[in-house]
């Protein structure tokens, strides 16, 4: 199989066991997320590095919620890898992203990191617990267990936050076999899927549970009604949710 089919095929198998192993998981989430935006609250997303590129899917995204607060802090961001790779690791630097987000008692905070063993979303994911958030953490237990922690006292992102969703991937996130070396990471892709089937189930959840109809972004490429419709949605969490 060429390696280009070979990385759909991996994609795809590690889809389907997401989806069956973790819907407890899933649903948890997505229920805490729906019971914070029916009380007037927004969701907070966070991730260093790659995984930031995660933590920034749900944003202003089409089909998603317009409660959306996303945390990207510059020195951890993907654009410059080498720096965020070191970044993460800073024992207290968290504190200091902290110090300026705006999360609040009842929010829901969901921590996006594939290895979990970095002092910075160890840090935060404590940090936004301590301030009433419940912290989801998206991470890959393999990768997690099988690395050693980075955080002074040894703990892992799965062992501080409130609800663990599991990627499924791989120790060393690569998934196809080129040779003695391995290609194709899954970590972005697998991510932003668990990140789109939390917004559908919360929004499910906001009819369902709340009698809500979900403040839901539609693409802004469809027309002015559009624009009118996501501009009136963004008004009412403009002091929360900044558009930049």
């Amino acid at each position: 199989m060429n390696a280009d089919l070979a990385y759909f095929a991996a994609l795809q198998e590690n889809l389907t066991t997401l989806a069956d192993a973790e819907r407890p998981s899933i649903d948890r989430a997505a229920r805490a997320i729906a019971d914070s935006i029916a009380a007037g609250g927004v969701v907070h997303y966070f991730g260093s590095g790659h995984s930031q590129l995660v933590a920034i899917e749900p944003l202003l995204r089409a089909g998603g919620l317009a409660p959306v607060n996303v945390i990207a802090d510059p020195a951890l961001s993907p654009a410059a890898p080498r720096h965020a790779g070191a970044a993460e690791r800073v024992g207290g630097y968290a504190a200091a992203i902290l110090s300026t987000a705006d999360i609040r008692d009842g929010e829901v905070v969901v921590v996006v990191s594939n290895s979990g063993i970095n002092a910075v979303p160890v840090e935060f994911a404590l940090g936004a617990r301590a301030l009433g958030a419940t912290v989801v953490a998206v991470t890959s237990r393999a990768h997690s267990m099988g690395a050693e922690s980075r955080h002074v006292d040894g703990r892992r992102l799965l062992d501080v936050a409130d609800i663990v969703i599991d990627t499924h991937g791989r120790p060393g996130d690569a998934v196809v076999p080129l040779g003695d070396l391995t290609v194709g990471a899954l970590s972005t892709v697998v991510g932003a899927a668990i990140v789109n089937a939390l917004t559908c189930r919360a929004a499910e959840l906001l009819v369902e549970l709340h009698g809500r109809i979900p403040p839901l972004i539609v693409s802004q490429n469809t027309g002015d009604d559009a624009e009118r419709h996501n501009n009136a949605l963004m008004e009412k969490v403009k002091d929360r949710c900044p558009r930049g």
